[in-house]
């Protein structure tokens, strides 16, 4: 076997550490390694550079220029470079990205983060994750504060106005989700399908007085949500009742029940499936049972709304699938891949459960 001396003079060849069978060895450094040997003047051809260039983009990134590092460590990996997809993650080799969310007790929300969290453990890649509080000004200076320090961003159901978030996007990728700006990626949920389902419904259990529960008006969910509930109702040539806003938790389902009594409406879709819940216990509490005397849909099919009592029929969305989604954007964008990949759209659709029925139907 040749001594640690006998290997390559160049800084990044000796990074490599093989024993007789040839596979790398346990040293725990973060530097590239390479599954098989491959000079540093294969990758230097393919690219066009010298194998001095290679060798700094390897050991010393901050050296080298974005484009040049991105195609020389794109090399290496088909090269059999190990470690080379973590060198992707950008030329400071953090290899951290922040998500910015609006509630993280939001069961929503709390999947979401698990579903990215899991999909950037696969590169190697570490999280930050930050509750704006439903605050637009808090999410302004969270991302002004967070991106200096990581080399991208998910943005998940923004409150700002799209003004705010170009004047935030200038600098490091960004991926937005369920928002859709000129420019910037964005994973978003296509609502219009589910809402018309839950509508169509209603409508079909004899339901005529049917009310929408808006959450916040500077959710962008919220405004998809509302006109395609509104869209659905005219086109059943039924007149759409609409109440709020109010705060997306359980205590704006609590106000939002007591409106829907007073109107003497018979079924209300709430903007999540938090304000239903807040719905269904403030009819109990009053003694209006659900769903015999009223029906209640929710939106987003968190993993409660199936073990609440009754179960909520809710619009279902692939919340996992917008978080890897979301993730793998960001990733590509930040190796210089799909800057601007535009919108991606998730179809949402209605589950049926037992807080729907027909008007009395526990009489019939």
């Amino acid at each position: 076997m040749r001594c640690r001396r006998c290997l390559a003079h160049d800084p990044a060849e000796r990074k490599l550490r093989f024993d007789r069978n040839g596979q790398a060895a346990g040293s725990q450094r973060k530097s590239i390694t390479m599954k098989r040997l491959a000079p540093l003047a294969e990758i230097a051809a393919q690219v066009g550079v010298s194998t001095a260039t290679v060798s700094r983009a390897l050991k010393r990134p901050d050296l080298v220029r974005e484009e040049t590092r991105v195609a020389i460590v794109s090399a290496a990996r088909k090269a059999g470079y190990v470690g080379a997809d973590e060198m992707l993650m950008g030329k400071s080799g953090k290899g951290v990205i922040g998500l910015v969310v609006p509630d993280i007790e939001n069961p929503f929300f709390s999947v979401l983060t698990k579903s990215v969290l899991q999909e950037l453990r696969r590169s190697g890649v570490s999280l930050i994750v930050a509750d704006t509080n439903e605050e637009s000004v808090d999410e302004g200076e969270i991302i002004t504060t967070m991106l200096p320090r990581v080399d991208g961003v998910i943005v998940a159901s923004s409150r700002l106005g799209d003004s705010e978030i170009s004047e935030l996007v200038t600098g490091k990728p960004v991926v937005l989700i369920n928002r859709e700006l000129q420019g910037v990626s964005s994973i978003v949920i296509d609502y219009s399908t589910g809402s018309r389902q839950a509508v169509e419904h209603l409508a079909a259990l004899g339901h005529r007085h049917i009310a929408y529960a808006e959450g916040p008006s500077t959710s962008w969910s919220n405004t998809q949500r509302r006109k395609s509930f509104e869209a659905a109702m005219a086109d059943l040539k039924l007149e759409a009742q609409i109440f709020g806003p109010y705060t997306p938790k359980f205590d704006g389902g609590v106000q939002a029940a007591d409106i829907a009594v007073a109107r003497g409406v018979t079924a209300i879709v709430a903007y999540n499936d938090l304000m239903a819940f807040g719905i269904m216990s403030r009819l109990a509490s009053r003694g209006i049972r659900v769903p015999d005397q009223m029906s209640v849909v929710g939106f987003d099919d968190v993993p409660e709304a199936s073990i609440w009592s009754p179960a909520l029929s809710t619009v279902t969305v692939s919340i996992g699938a917008s978080g890897r989604l979301a993730a793998l954007a960001l990733l590509r964008a930040i190796a210089g891949k799909d800057r601007d990949a535009g919108s991606r759209r998730i179809m949402s659709q209605l589950v049926v459960r037992g807080s729907t029925a027909g008007i009395g139907a526990a009489d019939k």
